[in-house]
């Protein structure tokens, strides 16, 4: 009797567990499918705490991460989910790709996305397009542009949305749009309304930003996409009809009444944002009105004799995409930059340019990271001197959700002899197979950066395979004398890490883990030049079979096989690599690019492998335990013809490796 009626309260103790497990998963739906994702997250971590190993949970908690553009924190959940329910919800491979990608796991990324297509024929496009962001992101990544990217801090930024930067040619204030006046809420949305703010510049700094008029300021959502360099013409979107586009004009004291630019312009369709020709006889603008390529397209609009603004044309399928092609900035030169989420990328929106040369806009090219990011980047302004650059990001070390950053571009040093790049891949590349072609992937720039006196190499040290830190040893190295100049440590906790590059010279970066290929980075620095910060993330790769390393610090003379004092710390971490893994053998691997014959660029490239090689060898690496190939031209990274860099990048020294003690 006492074991039935204990079986009894153990059944009603059960019942009442997944009942209430149950309700907390419910009511987290229910608030999930009405966009209040907060508290959804609320009732799935108590969910999670009842069922600690439940794929589901973990799976629905990862979810709601990424639509609060928290994919590092998504990332750990829908790992665990995967893991534990590989088939836990038929989208997960696709949402795992996503959480990877946006934590610049490429080639982990790129095999769920593989997946996710194999078992969605429905969905394979869409697959294929992120598989093409990954192939390209990883190329973009590891060839970073000559700037600095800056998260504008308050008052500019806030912990809400701020977007949508637009200043005169003078820089003297910034308008752009916010979310910060919560007073002013959306009820059916559940969003703050936005307005048009405005700061002005005094001495360098910013003032607190305040709402640019009462004029153009209603009760509901309103945005800035464009300002007329001498600042006295802005342009608008309202959210009148499904959107339009409004400009307004300032008499010197205060906007005049926002007017619509018109049928040819605004229809029963959505636009979104414009802006002007230099010469104000065009205007350039985004809708997705019926007939386009897809989503949000770019049209121009041509002033007529009358003064007023004619049919509105279609920029065509090489601008625009099935995707959405948003914010378009027609520079003073007449490049054009624009937001897109359909050109391959590094993922979401990325910020590309046009120029218009022979009657028609040339194949719009990438700016490249660190402006992209697999996050979203759009809304992109360029100084008249090129100089500074102006956009919206959201950014895991930024303010709030969508930030308002400033890029300040470098000129790229001198080049003073013909550097072999170093690269180390950041995950072991897939089996050799034809990925997609991706007509932008040689959107490659050099890596080295104009730095400056004393500036600052910031970042974290994490494991490429599941990004947890890890605390590694970062040598900064003098290339021109073999000489340590700063030798920092990781935190083993966070894997942060700050070491100071100082003015004047070519350096080494060095970061070694204990069973981890090191990874090399290479900067040249001007004697004269700004100060700055470069944020970079290091991912550490495990010793393994297949996996590479680009070496970026050894050097030949031009068309010679001999080698350049500067390589000795290169080749002294070769050595060290082999030595403290005494089970691997390595496979050197020479590039070259295609300037010249090729028969005679193999027989350059096997030279200079068998020069690094026979360096090792005479330091007491044993021969067997080393082979040298030469590939001459066979396999660019990228484009030959690229204008920024690809013959360069090309150039290259390579460490494969080919055995472990694990086999």
């Amino acid at each position: 009797m006492r074991s039935l009626m204990l079986a009894f309260l153990l059944t009603l103790l059960s019942d009442a567990f997944g009942q209430t497990l149950k309700s907390y998963l419910d009511k987290g739906d229910r608030f999930f499918g009405r966009g209040d994702f907060r508290s959804a997250l609320q009732n799935y971590e108590a969910a999670e705490k009842m069922a600690p190993k439940d794929a589901k949970t973990k799976y629905r908690i990862g979810h709601v991460y990424l639509s609060l553009s928290n994919e590092v924190k998504a990332l750990p959940y829908l790992e665990e989910a995967f893991k534990l329910q590989p088939d836990v919800d038929p989208d997960i491979d696709y949402f795992l790709g996503i959480a990877l990608q946006a934590n610049f796991r490429f080639y982990s990324a790129m095999e769920h996305f593989k997946k996710y297509k194999s078992k969605n024929k429905k969905m394979s496009l869409i697959a294929e397009h992120k598989i093409r962001e990954c192939h390209l992101g990883d190329s973009l990544i590891n060839h970073p542009l000559y700037c600095s990217i800056k998260v504008l801090e308050w008052p500019i930024n806030s912990i809400y949305q701020d977007y949508g930067p637009a200043l005169p040619a003078d820089e003297s204030e910034l308008i752009f749009t916010s979310a910060r006046d919560t007073s002013n809420f959306d009820k059916k949305n559940r969003t703050v309304f936005e307005d048009v703010v405005v700061s002005k510049r005094n001495a360098g700094e910013w003032s607190a930003p305040e709402k640019i008029s009462p004029r153009i300021n209603d009760t509901f959502h309103d945005a800035a996409t464009y300002l007329t360099p001498d600042g006295k013409t802005i342009f608008l979107y309202y959210e009148k009809g499904n959107g339009d586009i409004y400009q307004s004009n300032f008499n010197g004291t205060d906007w005049s009444e926002p007017s619509s630019m018109g049928p040819e312009i605004n229809s029963v369709s959505w636009e979104t944002s414009g802006c002007l020709s230099r010469d104000k006889t065009k205007f350039y603008f985004t809708s997705d009105r019926p007939g386009g390529q897809g989503g949000l397209d770019i049209y121009v609009s041509e002033k007529t004799p009358e003064g007023l603004w004619g049919k509105a044309v279609n920029l065509g399928p090489l601008i625009n995409t099935p995707g959405n092609e948003d914010a378009p900035f027609l520079h003073p030169d007449g490049t054009l930059f624009f937001g897109s989420d359909g050109h391959p990328g590094l993922g979401d929106y990325d910020i590309y340019k046009s120029e218009f040369k022979n009657g028609q806009w040339t194949k719009p090219v990438n700016l490249g990271y660190p402006i992209n990011t697999p996050k979203f980047e759009n809304y992109f302004v360029l100084s008249v001197d090129k100089k500074r650059g102006y956009f919206s990001s959201v950014r895991h070390d930024g303010v709030g959700n969508s930030d308002i950053c400033e890029a300040i571009f470098y000129d790229p040093p001198p080049k003073k002899e013909e550097p072999v790049v170093v690269e180390e891949k950041k995950e072991t590349q897939p089996k050799k197979e034809e990925l997609p072609k991706d007509e932008f992937s040689d959107a490659i720039v050099s890596l080295q950066k104009d730095l400056g006196f004393a500036s600052k190499l910031v970042g974290r040290v994490i494991d490429a395979d599941n990004a947890k830190p890890l605390k590694a040893q970062i040598t900064l190295i003098d290339n021109k004398t073999n000489v340590i100049k700063e030798r920092v440590y990781s935190n083993d906790s966070t894997g942060e890490f700050k070491i100071t590059i100082p003015h004047g010279g070519n350096y080494g970066i060095n970061t070694s883990v204990d069973g981890y290929l090191f990874n090399s980075l290479n900067f040249e620095v001007p004697m004269y030049s700004e100060e700055q910060e470069i944020e970079t993330a290091i991912l550490m790769q495990r010793v393994t079979v297949g996996s590479k390393a680009i070496m970026k610090n050894i050097f030949f003379d031009v068309g010679k096989a001999d080698l350049k004092n500067e390589s000795v710390s290169e080749l002294e971490r070769i050595m060290e690599l082999l030595n403290t893994n005494p089970g691997i053998k390595l496979q050197i691997n020479g590039h070259t690019d295609n300037s010249g014959n090729a028969v005679s660029n193999k027989a350059l490239s096997l030279k200079r492998a068998e020069t690094v090689m026979a360096f090792l060898v005479e330091k007491g690496i044993k021969a067997e335990r080393l082979k040298a190939v030469g590939y001459g031209q066979e396999k660019p990274i990228v484009s030959n013809d690229d204008e920024t860099g690809g013959r360069e990048i090309n150039r290259r020294t390579e460490i494969e490796v080919l055995e472990t003690d694990s086999k």
